[in-house]
């Protein structure tokens, strides 16, 4: 790197030299340079590809896999997704949702707003998110004790339930009487039988709903009383449709309002508020995400690059990269006593699947050069460059070539790789392809001899 380093300078600072003395501009008329060194050369080789030039990503999972995975974690679902939205023993679960605890597994609703007048003249919520004032209202919930009982409920949704009065017609009565009806009519149906439901309350297929006696006591009705009148008494069939319509949606309503006051004191300020339940439920499925920091991602992605850097033979990492353009090589032949620096620039834009932003995606742009001789047996090459893959970027970047790596007279090629991941094994990336539209690739050889 210090070569390299140097190399630049000394390119830069000739042409300062050049600029400064040039007879053009030389304040004083006849001092000019009088010699440059004629074992300096600049060569290049470049292509601008119209359409541009489109390179697939690379399958190389071993490389960068755990560090991408180790990224997405820390960088998108713990910040999505923080502890504070989790239960972690004794079994993992997001916040406020039946794996949390059984108290928020919450039945269907029975009977909605759209289908039930009953329900709808209460307010009753057709869905769990168009709750009244009294079903949010979290005073009681957690109570006095802290436990979740949140038995203040606006008992809507028992107005779509079943009634044991009968139906008596237009200007007759039935008045309630010692746990029974008394009317003046006989084979009367009940005044309402329930609004239609969509879940199964037990006891509600009844094939009758009374059982209905002659009675004497027809005090009430009418004055002077009748003669004749019935007693209704429900079935037990019927009356275990009743009470068990009446637990049921109550049962609802309190599970309800257990959920929406258990997510309003999420994190401080309410789950939704701090909490993503995709990222959530992704945390809850990959327990090792817990553990990982910045620190142990950068370790990770400093191995991956160390391998891809220096593989070794028969590594996962050892044939990564791939050529970007057979045709844009440059070949030289050996001199003695020649060093060189060669640079290469690379223009592209980021393409990729699906719909998630090019900002989000956590991976890079790998390119370096490699020398070859004749055989193709590699005898250099560079250290790696990274690029951020995120919308259009370009590449500058050097490598110097010590000549005691190759021989006088032998022919050499410098070739241009890249490596590109062909996918991301992370979670909510699987299926994203990825790929690089190249505008222009160029390579830039500086040969001093000495």
């Amino acid at each position: 790197m210090k070569k390299i380093l140097l190399s630049i300078f000394c390119l830069l600072g000739i042409s300062f030299v050049l600029f400064t003395f040039s007879p053009i501009f030389a304040d004083t008329p006849g001092k000019s340079i009088k010699y440059l060194p004629h074992d300096e050369a600049i060569e290049s080789v470049n292509k601008e590809y119209d359409p541009p030039l489109r390179k697939s990503g690379v399958s190389c999972h071993a490389a960068f896999d755990d560090a991408s995975r180790c990224f997405y974690c820390v960088n998108t679902l713990k910040p999505k997704c923080p502890d504070c939205c989790l239960k972690f023993s004794p079994e993992r679960a997001a916040r406020c949702t039946p794996k949390d605890s059984s108290i928020y597994q919450c039945k269907s609703l029975a009977f909605s707003s759209n289908s039930c007048s009953s329900v709808a003249s209460c307010k009753c919520p057709g869905t769990a998110e168009e709750c009244n004032t009294i079903l949010y209202n979290c005073e009681d919930c957690p109570d006095a004790a802290g436990a979740m009982t949140c038995s203040n409920i606006p008992k809507c949704q028992q107005k779509g339930c079943p009634l044991t009065e009968p139906a008596a017609s237009t200007g007759r009565k039935c008045i309630y009487k010692n746990d029974s009806w008394i009317c003046e009519e006989n084979n009367l149906r009940p005044k309402f039988t329930g609004c239609p439901s969509g879940v199964n309350i037990p006891g509600c297929a009844v094939p009758t709903y009374y059982t209905i006696l002659p009675s004497t006591n027809c005090q009430g009705l009418s004055t002077p009383a009748p003669n004749d009148c019935y007693e209704y008494m429900p079935t037990a069939e019927y009356s275990s449709c009743i009470s068990g319509c009446g637990s049921y949606s109550d049962e609802w309503e309190k599970c309800t309002k257990r959920v929406y006051c258990c997510n309003k004191n999420v994190c401080g300020t309410g789950f939704e508020n701090n909490c993503e339940m995709e990222k959530c439920t992704e945390r809850v499925s990959w327990p090792e995400c817990d553990s990982l920091t910045l620190s142990s991602c950068i370790t990770l992605q400093q191995q991956a690059i160390e391998c891809l850097t220096n593989p070794s033979p028969g590594s996962a990492c050892a044939n990564c990269f791939e050529e970007i353009d057979t045709g844009l090589r440059y070949k030289f032949v050996a001199r003695s006593r020649e060093t060189f620096i060669i640079f290469w620039q690379v223009a592209a834009l980021t393409e990729f699947s699906g719909t998630v932003n090019a900002s989000e995606i956590p991976t890079y742009f790998f390119t370096m050069v490699k020398v070859v001789d004749s055989k193709g047996k590699e005898v250099h090459r560079s250290i790696i460059h990274q690029k951020s893959f995120q919308g259009s970027f370009s590449i500058f970047s050097a490598t110097s070539l010590d000549g005691s790596v190759v021989k006088q007279g032998e022919t050499y090629t410098v070739r241009l790789y890249y490596f590109l991941p062909q996918s991301l094994q992370i979670p909510g990336y699987q299926n994203l392809r990825l790929s690089a539209k190249i505008n222009k690739a160029e390579l830039i050889i500086m040969r001093t001899r000495e």
